[in-house]
């Protein structure tokens, strides 16, 4: 049997750094979520073309152990996520190039395993040492459209 998973958040920010602010809904385009500062042919965190690097997604059950450790400091966005997912695991097995389906019509391709950034150290002084191998996945659109709050996310295979 498929696993499925679920998602727990939406959630953008027009400024960089963290954290991302939960929406209704994201809408994806060909350049990843409209209206958040990663999004657009030019990653403006890095100032350079934005391969690879368009959309992040964070494991709920990361987010969860972390705050167990530090105190639940942590919630949906404080990652700089801009999608929160529940059901899949820490998501530590996903490769580049593996699909994610988010409800009826999104498609994200992984490009990699998100690399923790010392930022986090803001959140707490723990936070980069915890989050090692549980930052999440970075991903560029495969299919555009709408991911909202609850919708279903399955491995998709073509």
């Amino acid at each position: 049997m498929m696993k499925v998973g679920k998602v727990i958040s939406t959630n953008l920010s027009r400024n960089s750094g963290i954290p991302k602010y939960e929406k209704e809904f994201i809408e994806i385009y060909k350049f990843g979520v409209k209206g958040d500062y990663h999004s657009g042919k030019v990653n403006f965190h890095a100032n350079k073309n934005n391969l690879g690097r368009q959309i992040s997604i964070v494991s709920n059950e990361v987010l969860k152990e972390i705050n167990g450790l530090i105190g639940k400091k942590l919630f949906p966005g404080s990652l700089g996520e801009n999608i929160l997912i529940e059901g899949l695991g820490y998501l530590e097995n996903f490769n580049k190039g593996d699909k994610l389906k988010f409800g009826d019509d999104v498609i994200l391709e992984i490009t990699g395993q998100n690399q923790p950034c010392a930022t986090l150290n803001s959140i707490d002084e723990k936070m980069l040492k915890l989050i090692i191998g549980k930052r999440g996945l970075l991903a560029n659109v495969f299919e555009t459209g709408i991911i909202r709050k609850g919708d279903e996310v399955q491995i998709y295979n073509n």
